[in-house]
């Protein structure tokens, strides 16, 4: 009677303070009680407030059971779920060039040789088929 049923998403308007999702499957939570620890936790260089999802307050309380004087910080997370930014949209991408991607003249011939030998090898095995096909006269000629 109470089969599957969709899991709940919970949704914060302007996002997490730290990630910036907008939605999550476990509740957002106010921040204030983990403000202190942000700028050493996500190598934060600025203030942040608000809402805060629950992978972001998981994250700052591994950081608190870090050993004394471990570096380690979760900046990579910071800002990470707010989709492509202005700069990066507008930015050309780079293309690249043929010459970092040249194929020597020898690699050429090696893949030459290897492609005749393959398709020598499929020919004679066509030629086969074809003559035991006409042999029990599936194949009619």
């Amino acid at each position: 009677m109470f089969g599957f049923h969709k899991p709940k998403m919970y949704r914060s308007i302007e996002g997490c303070c730290i990630c910036r999702a907008k939605s999550s499957s476990s509740r957002f939570t106010d921040s204030k009680r983990y403000e202190k620890d942000f700028q050493s936790c996500f190598g934060l260089h600025e203030t942040r407030s608000g809402d805060i999802c629950n992978a972001c307050v998981l994250l700052v309380k591994r950081w608190k059971k870090l050993p004394a004087g471990s570096k380690k910080n979760w900046n990579h997370v910071v800002d990470a779920r707010a989709g492509p930014s202005l700069k990066t949209t507008l930015k050309p991408k780079k293309v690249k060039t043929l010459s970092g991607n040249r194929i020597k003249s020898n690699q050429i011939s090696k893949l030459q040789k290897e492609f005749k030998r393959h398709n020598s090898d499929m020919t004679a095995q066509i030629q086969r088929w074809l003559l035991v096909l006409t042999e029990h006269q599936f194949f009619p000629f």
